[in-house]
């Protein structure tokens, strides 16, 4: 499979979103979260100990710590999708929503705005390893592709508090978790890029 790239997200009409989730806009979904998912396989395959733990700084993070941070905010992310799905339907607070799809994949798979991580996301080593840190992410993936196949419910009248973005719809939250990981790919590929990156 190709890498998920900018070509299907402007595919995506960038205007206010309304109704119940089409069945493209479910495929669209589900492909990007098994792409993002091969995507960031391929970027850490062949690493050495060495590799996952370089930093270029000391406030920099090393890619184990991506890693890290990825399978936490991962499981952040569908517990909240999980809990706004829990409350009713509602269709009135859809105003809320003031971002566009393609609005909110662009935001979190650039790079040119960083923000500090809040403090439950910020990588300590809790998982002991990369490899315990990455077959998290992956379980969790699998789950997140499960209950968006199997959901049948309305994801744009139920709804998701980004810290940054605001209130999303949860389809837009599903769309957050194959963006996210994304982001993070890059920057795991600006360490490889750096000068002193081991060989």
């Amino acid at each position: 499979m190709s890498r998920y790239d900018d070509q299907p997200m402007q595919n995506l009409k960038p205007t206010s979103a309304s109704g119940p989730v089409t069945d493209e806009q479910r495929a669209y979904a589900l492909d990007a979260l098994s792409a993002t998912r091969i995507n960031l396989r391929q970027s850490l395959e062949g690493l050495t100990d060495a590799q996952l733990s370089y930093k270029p700084a000391p406030d920099r993070w090393s890619v184990a710590e991506c890693i890290e941070h990825i399978a936490l905010v991962e499981r952040g992310i569908f517990g909240g999708i999980q809990k706004g799905m829990s409350y009713p339907a509602d269709p009135a607070r859809r105003a809320e929503v003031r971002l566009s799809d393609v609005d909110v994949i662009k935001a979190v798979r650039s790079r040119a705005v960083t923000l500090p991580a809040p403090d439950p996301f910020i990588p300590t080593g809790r998982f002991g390893s990369t490899a315990a840190a990455l077959l998290d992410f992956e379980q969790q993936r699998d789950i997140a592709i499960a209950y968006v196949q199997a959901q049948t419910d309305d994801l744009r009248t139920h709804y998701f508090r980004h810290i940054a973005l605001g209130w999303l719809d949860i389809y837009q939250a599903v769309l957050l978790l194959s963006a996210h990981v994304e982001r993070h790919r890059k920057q795991i590929d600006e360490l490889k890029n750096s000068p002193d990156f081991p060989a």
